[in-house]
């Protein structure tokens, strides 16, 4: 009877040793001849090894393009991107991003600012790095010159005089062959604002620097910071250039990887025969 008992136990778990379990998008296959638990760590992260292939897919990393490298805390006090409007003209939907006052005007919390500029970062280096077209825009004639040289270097796209309604909602009147961008960078909220309504109505995400007297809610990624000051706009764009210019230099490093790995073990192609036949 024990005999039987066993014979049958062992037949149940060689079923399940041939059952393939999706959950949790692993796999476990014969775990009983590894020697090894059906549910432990160690077969988990053996499947995942043998299942991961072998390019890094860019949106599973958190930080793919090391974005964080590019800038501190630090940098941002020192560019005094922490340095708000005065405290009698400022947005309530801005109190989020305030850290308090002194001397009469808003201190921007520079945490947060953290928080959404790598996320503003990180999002650039992937549209840049799918080939997307990117935006800038800003219409206040000191930073003009900054941002147009910015986009140049970027190999990008600019806007700077005043923005023409319905280039984004009615492109395809105004523009012999339309190709709306893919993400619009405004480097100064209250002077953009018809772009910027616009752009929400064309579905277009956008970042945009947002000092204590901006409403953020049309913004897709809002930056908490100061929009006023030359030292901060020159951070905003060498971040947002030096961004995107990596991203492209991993997307071309990437595409001779893929290229020279097709070419590996090709055998040149034989002539010989075409030559004999012609």
């Amino acid at each position: 009877m024990a005999l039987h008992k066993s014979t049958k136990i062992r037949q149940v778990l060689q079923k399940w040793n041939s059952f393939v379990c999706h959950s949790n998008q692993w796999t476990c296959r014969n775990t009983l001849y590894r020697q090894s638990c059906l549910f432990s760590t160690t077969t988990w992260k053996l499947d995942k090894a043998e299942s991961k292939p072998s390019g890094i897919n860019p949106l599973a990393h958190k930080d793919f393009f090391d974005v964080r490298q590019l800038y501190s805390i630090k940098s941002l006090f020192d560019a005094g991107v922490h340095l708000g409007h005065k405290t009698g003209v400022w947005n309530p939907l801005m109190k989020r991003y305030i850290y308090g006052d002194r001397h009469g005007n808003h201190i921007i919390d520079l945490n947060e600012t953290d928080r959404h500029l790598f996320l503003a970062l990180n999002v650039t280096s992937h549209i840049a790095y799918r080939k997307g077209v990117i935006l800038f825009v800003c219409c206040r004639p000191q930073f003009q010159h900054l941002v147009q040289r910015t986009a140049r270097e970027c190999q990008e796209f600019f806007v700077i005089q005043r923005w023409r309604g319905g280039i984004l909602t009615n492109a395809h009147k105004l523009l012999p062959v339309p190709r709306l961008p893919d993400l619009i960078i405004f480097l100064s909220v209250p002077y953009n604002m018809d772009a910027i309504r616009e752009s929400a109505q064309a579905n277009i995400p956008s970042i945009g620097i947002v000092d204590t007297d901006c409403n953020p809610n049309l913004i897709t990624y809002p930056i908490a910071g100061n929009d006023d000051s030359l030292s901060s706009l020159e951070l905003y764009c060498r971040l947002f250039s030096t961004a995107i210019l990596n991203a492209k230099v991993q997307r071309q490093n990437d595409d001779n990887y893929t290229i020279d790995k097709s070419n590996d073990g090709e055998t040149p192609r034989d002539n010989s025969r075409a030559e004999m036949a012609s």
